[in-house]
């Protein structure tokens, strides 16, 4: 009798993630998520299918857990001007070693074409999630005159957008948090 697999999915993605995380994709190996989730290689395979499989679905965790809670939190406020520069603010106002890991999402665009049609397509996904809250969020703040830029929601959405994965990219090479005001303060003038 095959005894049932036992663990806490929430726990074993959470630890799948930060590896991932940490060390991007491609440098990450089965024993590296065995070491990380505490599963051994047959409950991976048991559970997930494969590598691929735990990295598809810990990407599906990281926009629940990350990016939809920072849309929610930021983005949807009574607030919107306030709400986007905190938004940013937020993926600063981290330790170094958070800051060191960048994002997620920004760290698996750049190695490239490695991953399947569907990572990708999940990838563009996340970012015009982002972008859309981006843009109800300018839309909003134009509405309520917080927001006095005439620039379009959808372009003004779009430079945040690279913005934000400048801001992230940078972060990984550059510990240091002497720039991070002067950017807010750009952030926010953008809005004027």
């Amino acid at each position: 009798m095959v005894r049932p697999i036992e663990f806490e999915e929430k726990e074993v993605l959470t630890s799948a993630m930060r590896c991932f995380w940490k060390r991007g994709y491609a440098a990450t190996s089965m024993r590296d998520l065995e070491k990380a989730t505490g599963l051994s290689t047959g409950s991976i395979y048991n559970s997930f299918g494969n590598k691929d499989g735990l990295f598809d679905r810990s990407l599906d965790f990281y926009v629940a857990t990350v990016i939809d809670r920072r849309i929610e939190k930021f983005l949807k406020t009574e607030k919107p001007r306030e709400g986007i520069v905190a938004f940013f603010a937020d993926s600063m106002n981290k330790p170094a070693w958070a800051r060191a890991l960048g994002c997620l999402m920004v760290n698996t665009g750049v190695e490239g074409d490695m991953h399947p049609q569907h990572i990708q397509d999940k990838m563009k996904a996340a970012q015009k999630k982002v972008a859309l809250a981006l843009r109800a969020a300018i839309e909003k703040g134009q509405e309520t005159g917080e927001i006095s830029s005439h620039e379009l929601p959808r372009n003004l959405a779009r430079h945040y957008g690279l913005i934000l994965s400048g801001l992230l990219v940078r972060m990984r090479s550059d510990q240091t948090t002497a720039w991070h005001e002067e950017t807010l303060d750009f952030i926010d003038s953008l809005m004027d």
